[in-house]
């Protein structure tokens, strides 16, 4: 097999290495980012490559899906209930200032998400070192607004959003489309080189435990 020349193809190859898995795809070059993940439902490792400044990433990564219950529900729950992120986990993270907390919404056309203005969620993008408990609160708050309040936040919200422009739309539209909340916390990575991931999966592997402890089931109905 010839070795990757392009380097969204190093990345994935080097991401299935060093995370002993066969991975999932995702993004586009036609979009200009594209990426891998380890492919668990709930708490996902990803990497990405962004085409226009070959900007190279890593993260952990919780989307706003149903998997088992809507984990990223749990996790807002308990963070606004006890946030824990920022002391007990946070002192876990070598270089909080090389990581960054993003909440995002993704807009959904049925299977398939839709660009939208405004997708950032205030006050994310944050270095993690410079995020505080009023900061992260006020996150957690305006993510969960983006679940269902009828079914206990389990589930998307159809609210008004702004499509981006597109070739068959080539100007903004206000349109109600269901949306989910979205947690990536990643770290930028210097060259697509084993050294770097593993220096990137060192500053994220408290953020990791962080997520997958904070989004588990609950052990019984009400409880944590």
């Amino acid at each position: 097999m010839p070795a990757p020349t392009q380097p969204a193809d190093a990345l994935k190859s080097l991401f299935r290495d060093i995370f002993q898995c066969r991975g999932r795809d995702f993004g586009s070059p036609s979009r200009g980012v594209v990426g891998i993940s380890d492919g668990n439902e709930g708490v996902q490792w990803n990497a990405g490559y962004y085409s226009h400044d070959g900007a190279v990433w890593l993260g952990v990564n919780l989307e706003g899906m149903k998997y088992d219950d809507w984990p990223v529900a749990r996790l807002i729950e308990r963070e606004i209930s006890r946030p824990l992120l920022l002391t007990r986990y946070r002192p876990q993270v070598a270089r909080p200032d090389k990581v960054t907390v993003l909440w995002s919404r993704d807009a959904w056309q049925y299977s398939a998400r839709r660009a939208i203005k405004g997708a950032n969620i205030d006050p994310t993008p944050v270095a993690l070192d410079r995020l505080d408990g009023q900061g992260w609160a006020e996150a957690l708050r305006r993510a969960r607004e983006c679940l269902n309040p009828r079914r206990q936040h389990r589930g998307r919200r159809k609210v008004p959003v702004t499509l981006l422009p597109s070739k068959r739309y080539p100007w903004e539209r206000e349109v109600e489309m269901e949306v989910s909340p979205h947690l990536k916390i990643r770290t930028q990575l210097v060259g697509i080189t084993s050294r770097a991931m593993r220096e990137g999966r060192d500053d994220l592997e408290g953020i990791w435990e962080f997520a997958v402890e904070r989004s588990r089931p609950y052990r019984h109905r009400g409880g944590y």
